[in-house]
């Protein structure tokens, strides 16, 4: 009786890579009517079909790879419609900060472009800024902000600092770089 309770276990996998290709090949069958209209809109998404006359077509398979449940999510914008961003400002400069102080700065910007703008990312260039940026869609014509909030060192006391933040989004160009600026004051000893 153990025996066959181990033989079931064995073939789970092997039941579950089957299961996984009988889908992706019904996705694929199902997937090979397109229409040839370049975008079709849904009220919660916009899907990219391939232009007939387009060179920078995917082809079925990699459309098929990329829309997989099973192909992992990347920060990757390049499927998403282009469209465009423009920030208040693009620099800030905080003046004189003191080590370890929380230091807070909001990026305004608005969706100038056609499309809806996904940010994909932001990251700062090292450890002590810290972006959060708005996770959902901004549609076109809506105002957003990135909040950066710099925390400078030890390490830094005495010194300018600029620091950098990289906006990746679906835009042309993809990365939007943002700077802060501050003199981080000497430390009493």
């Amino acid at each position: 009786m153990k025996d066959q309770s181990k033989n079931k276990n064995f073939h789970l996998p092997t039941l579950i890579i089957a299961i996984s290709a009988l889908g992706i090949s019904i996705f694929n069958t199902l997937s090979s009517n397109e229409s040839n209209t370049v975008f079709e809109k849904s009220s919660e998404k916009t899907y990219l079909n391939p232009d007939p006359k387009s060179k920078n077509n995917l082809n079925t398979l990699e459309k098929n790879m990329l829309n997989s449940p099973l192909t992992p999510q990347t920060n990757n914008t390049i499927n998403l419609p282009k469209t465009n961003m423009s920030f208040k400002e693009e620099m800030h400069e905080f003046g004189n900060v003191d080590v370890n102080s929380k230091n807070n700065y909001s990026f305004s910007f608005t969706n100038t472009g056609n499309e809806p703008l996904k940010i994909t990312n932001a990251r700062g260039s090292c450890g002590c800024t810290v972006p959060d940026f708005p996770r959902d869609p901004i549609m076109p014509g809506q105002t957003s902000k990135i909040d950066v909030v710099f925390t400078p060192s030890k390490g830094q006391a005495g010194t300018k600092q600029t620091k950098t933040v990289t906006v990746t989004a679906n835009t042309d160009p993809e990365n939007t770089i943002l700077k802060i600026t501050a003199f981080v004051n000497k430390m009493n000893e």
